[in-house]
């Protein structure tokens, strides 16, 4: 038993820590004029940091500091990068709380990873979308403008995400949309019962999907999988409360669909 436990935390621990034997680039949020108080916007810090990190001739970590919380507004960090990224999330992501906040531009998503590859994300960490006030406005007026999706990663290949938890989703919280080569293990996704629309996993036309060793408690589905997606597998979940597992909204219009 001791034996199978100490094996445990070293897995454990090989999730979030880099590899050392990789030549890596260390850029932190810091370096870039992020505040980290949860109230200063650290938005341009974020970008910064990306773009530094997604220009770098090495494989790059791009930490995000641990006791310290970045609010960060909608923002698209996109590909290709010259080299592989580890996103090492050991602090607190937080979204403006207010929908007005978000100002008339985008509001699809919140975290938008567009184009990316060979994308680490890790470290223990939280992603809060603080949608308390998108679930009571979609209460109110359900003919209102969707909610954003938490964070969405569209046109990517090979990505991970690892040990980190997502927290109070605007709408989904963990999506991918035309992307393959994707690992979404040890994860924490959570919300409450009653909040609308905030799916944990959301898979569109994606393939070589791995959802593994991950606890979902969200107010809707804890995994769905929709139109065209294929080689996905699902292991240890623990779902709860949420609607399950779920392969819907197919067909739409007499269209067809794989799964």
């Amino acid at each position: 038993m001791a034996r199978a436990v100490l094996l445990l935390l070293a897995a454990a621990v090989a999730v979030l820590l880099p590899d050392a034997a990789e030549p890596r680039i260390l850029l932190t949020l810091d370096d870039f004029g992020a505040v980290g108080d949860g109230v200063a916007d650290d938005t341009k810090a974020l970008a910064g940091a990306w773009a530094a990190a997604c220009a770098a001739a090495d494989s790059v970590v791009l930490n995000v500091p641990a006791g310290r919380t970045f609010r960060i507004w909608p923002l698209t960090l996109a590909g290709p990068c010259s080299s592989e990224i580890k996103l090492l999330i050991s602090g607190n992501i937080v979204a403006p709380e207010s929908p007005g906040d978000w100002g008339s531009g985008e509001r699809r998503h919140w975290l938008h990873f567009h184009k990316v590859q060979d994308l680490k994300v890790t470290g223990g960490g939280i992603i809060d979308g603080r949608g308390q006030q998108w679930w009571a406005r979609e209460e109110k007026n359900r003919a209102a403008q969707p909610a954003p999706k938490a964070v969405h990663f569209e046109d990517c290949q090979g990505i991970s995400v690892k040990g980190i938890t997502l927290q109070n989703s605007q709408q989904y919280h963990l999506t991918f949309t035309r992307s393959s080569d994707v690992e979404a293990n040890y994860l924490r996704v959570t919300s409450p019962e009653d909040s609308i629309d905030t799916k944990g996993i959301h898979l569109v036309d994606s393939k070589n999907v791995h959802v593994m060793d991950n606890l979902i408690s969200t107010g809707d589905d804890c995994v769905s999988i929709v139109g065209n997606c294929t080689d996905v597998r699902l292991r240890a979940i623990s779902c709860g409360p949420g609607h399950g597992i779920s392969i819907g909204t197919l067909g739409v219009n007499g269209s067809v669909d794989y799964v």
